[in-house]
């Protein structure tokens, strides 16, 4: 029996986030055993810093991208397409397109919602509205981050079938962290950020309450990992420390990869990322292989992963003073640190690759066999618990 076709549509690291994550994750798992696998590199050459921008260059690499989805469904004939869905404007206009080429090459097409952002897209009205409606009936499933996306999409009444189904962390971070065992009894804790740096990612709050803090007496070390978000927000974060005279307190690494970010994780006692807006950062799973005890905020899917008081604290977006409280307390306390650190490492287990890949899977399988209506939402929820 021959297998079936299905094609993966989405960029590949680096720059690592949770899109090229997953999409490098399907190409690598077990399900090239069961399906003939091929892949349609979304990858741009292009930092991340220009998402979102109507500007000549991403119309450029969208016309690259429409030229390779063209091809490839002519030359692999997919039955099923899986593919990432952006949360930018601009980014979920083209993948719509993308969607469209699928569906007119006969695929059935699952799109997996990535970014803080679908509401907004879900909120338009007008023409623009109408524009959204019309797209998302290119998609025979939507898949989405959490338990807050998929309420979102099932009263926004999408035609087709809604599910959650999470993102994930790499394999090779797992192997890293396997081994490691973390001391928690440190005398100066220090704080670690990962992510791109701009205000969406609460680092100006962050950067407010430890200023906050040293003047209440208490002074956290701060190493800040990542790309600048938007336009100037690097320049503005940077000028911030120097107006709030931080320099002794943080540090600036700038994007890293691989083992240089995996010492990032080792070396640092607790991991904060104060976002206003996201979906379900990766940075959370790979504090978690690593032991790390985090600070977030309850936005986008983060609560399906971190509760409050048991594997993490949470603190609301903007809430500086809350922020501040939340960093005095992991600071203070090793057996704090220590139990929320090992409590997220055992939750992460179910968002293993491996896992992940398994739901995508059966996603992709019951679009292409399962009737629809009720029935579907049960074999998927059924099988799901098999895994």
């Amino acid at each position: 029996m021959r297998r079936r076709r299905l094609l993966v549509v989405g960029p590949l690291p680096p720059p690592v986030g949770g899109v090229e994550t997953v999409t490098k994750a399907v190409l690598e798992s077990r399900l090239k055993e069961e399906w003939q696998l091929a892949h349609c590199n979304l990858t741009k050459g292009r930092a991340k810093t220009t998402q979102g921008k109507f500007d000549l260059g991403n119309f450029v690499w969208a016309a690259i991208h429409f030229s390779r989805m063209l091809r490839s469904v002519a030359a692999f004939r997919p039955h099923a397409v899986y593919m990432a869905v952006t949360a930018t404007w601009s980014g979920f206009l083209r993948d719509s397109v993308i969607a469209w080429i699928a569906k007119a090459g006969g695929a059935k097409v699952v799109g997996h919602v990535h970014g803080g952002w679908f509401d907004r897209i879900l909120a338009r009205t007008g023409r623009s509205g109408r524009i959204v409606r019309a797209s998302l009936r290119h998609f025979d499933a939507l898949l989405v981050l959490g338990t807050k996306w998929r309420d979102d999409v099932d009263r926004y009444g999408f035609e087709g079938r809604c599910m959650i189904v999470p993102s994930t962390f790499r394999q090779e971070l797992a192997d890293a962290a396997s081994p490691f065992r973390r001391n928690y009894a440190v005398r100066e804790p220090k704080g670690l950020f990962v992510g791109q740096i701009g205000q969406a990612k609460g680092v100006m709050d962050l950067l407010h309450a430890l200023n906050d803090l040293r003047v209440a007496g208490t002074a956290i070390k701060l190493t800040l990992v990542g790309p600048g978000q938007f336009g100037d927000d690097l320049e503005r974060a940077h000028a911030l420390v120097k107006e709030l005279a931080l320099e002794d307190l943080v540090t600036f690494t700038g994007q890293l990869q691989g083992d240089a970010l995996y010492e990032q994780y080792r070396k640092a006692d607790f991991l904060v990322l104060p976002s206003h807006f996201e979906g379900l950062p990766v940075v959370f799973f790979e504090a978690g292989a690593f032991g790390l005890p985090v600070i977030g905020t309850p936005v986008g899917a983060i609560p399906d992963l971190l509760k409050h008081g048991e594997n993490a604290l949470l603190v609301q977006p903007r809430d500086i003073a809350g922020l501040a409280a939340a960093l005095r307390r992991l600071h203070d306390s090793a057996d704090e640190r220590r139990r929320l650190g090992t409590k997220l490492m055992h939750d992460i287990q179910p968002y293993t690759p491996a896992a992940v890949c398994s739901e995508i899977g059966e996603a992709v399988r019951l679009v292409l066999e399962a009737p629809g209506g009720e029935s579907w939402e049960k074999q998927f929820s059924a099988r799901r618990l098999k895994l």
